[in-house]
């Protein structure tokens, strides 16, 4: 007969390692993902509203940028592309400023995959896209 004494610590120790570390750190990592989820969409329709409002991309950069801030991101976790322009280019595109036409922004906001308290590891680009109209009976002068 075996003698079996002492192997529940050892089977504890690897099945606290094995299965439940990974799982804490998934669910650590939801609440980052969806913090700066959010904060991508309400950036997108904000900086898109405040664009058509003010007839200038340069506004809604504005907005996103004071957003991004109070957040606590550095400036660098979050871009934009407008009308058609790629966020990670940092382009403007054309958005045509009349009556009817259609402003369109694409936020993408970073979220590090793990945050530990020593910094973050790894990480994915999170789009949100919001489409504005300008009013057609808008004055524009």
């Amino acid at each position: 007969m075996k003698d079996e004494r002492g192997h529940a610590g050892i089977e504890l120790a690897l099945a606290v390692a094995v299965l439940m570390i990974p799982a804490a750190i998934a669910v650590l990592g939801f609440g980052p993902w969806s913090e700066r989820s959010v904060l991508a969409g309400a950036a997108a329709a904000e900086s898109a509203r405040a664009a058509v409002i003010a007839l200038s991309t340069t506004t809604g950069d504005q907005v996103a940028a004071e957003m991004s801030l109070n957040y606590g991101l550095d400036p660098t976790e979050m871009r934009l592309g407008w009308c058609g322009a790629e966020p990670a280019t940092g382009g403007a595109g054309t958005c045509p400023m009349s009556r009817g036409a259609t402003v369109e922004v694409t936020v993408e906001v970073w979220v590090p995959v793990i945050t530990t308290p020593w910094g973050e590891i790894g990480g994915v680009w999170v789009s949100r896209s919001h489409a504005e109209s300008i009013d057609l009976y808008r004055s524009l002068g």
